[in-house]
């Protein structure tokens, strides 16, 4: 049986459709994602290079660490290193203000020295010194004195000695008194400029004490009253005490007093009664015989005697 194509064509459009099974299309949309985003499967030597690295990156961050550290380690070293080595360099060779001017850094300015004084603070520095000497040397006879006065006082105390008078034993009484009194007077007279030193190396301040005037007096025993008989004498500065000092110090701040109040009272002995003065000198016996010529005023004390009393006690006037 011929059948033409036409026909065929006829018959193959006649016969049913097969019918798409239920749910075609939503599985179809569903598994799209999972096609789109699988790629292709890994070999096999690129899952051995992952299942070691896996294993082996532990170890491979602790080295870069240590590694990472170290290398710090060796620049703060080598850094260290080359500070040490430029501050030995400076040490051994300080470099002069014009050599640091040559580099182009900033040059300091050098302040002036406070050793550095002028013409006139130098000549009343020479003068104190050798006032300061003149000092020393009557203290020395002073001193020999003393002993001269305590060998005399030791033989009049003894009995096989009876041979002066009376009138001789007052005078000799008299003169050993006056001679305690003239080494308190050169005593004062040297705690005096004592503190004028001191004053000149301190811009004109005031010690604030005795014992911070340990380079200014030669020794602690002229801060003893020689008539006194009940304080001990410190034989250096080590042990030296308040109680070591017969003298009081009525002056321990202010600035340029010896200028602006030369005649307030700077120092008293307790047992002769004289006074010694900001400007540096010495009256005698003042505060036993003219009690009333010392004027207090704002807790300072003056001397201020009446413009037209003749003072009897000597006066000694200081450098």
């Amino acid at each position: 049986m011929n059948i033409s194509e036409s026909e065929l064509e006829k018959v193959l459009r006649l016969a049913p459709s097969p019918k798409a099974p239920a749910g075609l299309k939503e599985v179809l949309i569903a598994e799209a994602p999972l096609l789109v985003r699988r790629g292709p499967e890994p070999s096999f030597r690129d899952q051995a290079a992952l299942g070691w690295l896996r294993r082996w990156w532990p170890a491979f961050a602790s080295t870069m660490v240590s590694l990472a550290c170290a290398a710090v380690l060796a620049a703060q070293q080598r850094e260290l290193r080359e500070l040490n080595h430029s501050l030995q360099s400076l040490s051994a060779h300080p470099a002069s203000t014009q050599d640091v001017q040559a580099t182009g850094e900033i040059a300091t300015p050098q302040q002036p020295s406070p050793d550095r004084t002028s013409a006139g603070e130098q000549a009343e520095i020479e003068r104190l010194k050798q006032l300061a000497a003149q000092f020393s040397s009557e203290v020395a006879q002073l001193e020999q004195l003393r002993l001269e006065n305590e060998i005399l006082r030791k033989r009049l105390a003894t009995a096989g000695i009876s041979g002066l008078s009376p009138a001789e034993t007052e005078a000799m009484e008299k003169g050993r008194e006056r001679a305690l009194s003239i080494a308190c007077v050169n005593n004062l007279k040297q705690f005096g400029l004592a503190v004028r030193t001191w004053a000149l190396d301190e811009n004109d301040g005031q010690p604030p004490n005795v014992l911070c005037m340990s380079n200014e007096l030669s020794t602690p025993k002229i801060l003893v009253c020689p008539a006194e008989t009940t304080r001990q004498v410190a034989t250096d500065w080590s042990v030296f005490t308040p109680a070591n000092c017969s003298y009081e110090y009525l002056v321990t701040s202010g600035t340029n007093v010896a200028a602006t109040e030369p005649t307030r009272v700077l120092s008293r002995c307790p047992i002769h009664g004289h006074v010694g003065l900001c400007d540096g000198s010495v009256q005698s016996s003042v505060a036993k015989e003219h009690l009333d010529w010392l004027v207090r005023r704002n807790g300072k004390l003056y001397f201020e005697p009446p413009p037209a009393a003749s003072n009897p006690a000597p006066t000694n006037p200081g450098p």
